[in-house]
């Protein structure tokens, strides 16, 4: 997930799944944020949203450097619906920004871009 915290300053966070099982919870291999990320809006983006794991890892990651959900904002193209419930159950105050919610966003995306969805 890239995050954004409004500055010429570059950071991130890098959360991702094991290449060898999927079903292992994603995890964070890097995180460069601001010192004073804690008082920044931060806009968390992220393609797809499919499971939700990669944004819930990266959340964590935000709220262990004392950044507060409402300043939690998650710009995503697709969305499942399984994947809104699974972060808004835990961090209720983040707010999600998408252009649709699809049951299979993955597959979604590949026929909205590739252009076989017709």
């Amino acid at each position: 997930a890239v995050v954004s915290t409004q500055n010429t300053e570059s950071s991130g966070i890098n959360a991702e799944y094991g290449q060898e099982d999927l079903n292992k919870p994603a995890k964070v291999i890097y995180a460069k944020l601001p010192p004073d990320v804690a008082e920044r809006n931060v806009l968390l983006m992220y393609p797809l949203m499919n499971s939700g794991g990669t944004i819930h890892q990266s959340i964590r990651e935000l709220k262990k450097n004392h950044v507060s959900e409402d300043r939690i904002t998650i710009c995503t193209l697709f969305v499942t619906p399984d994947s809104v419930t699974k972060v808004l159950d835990d961090f209720p105050r983040v707010r999600i920004l998408t252009t649709e919610v699809n049951d299979d966003c993955a597959l979604h995306f590949g026929e909205r871009y590739f252009g076989t969805d017709k």
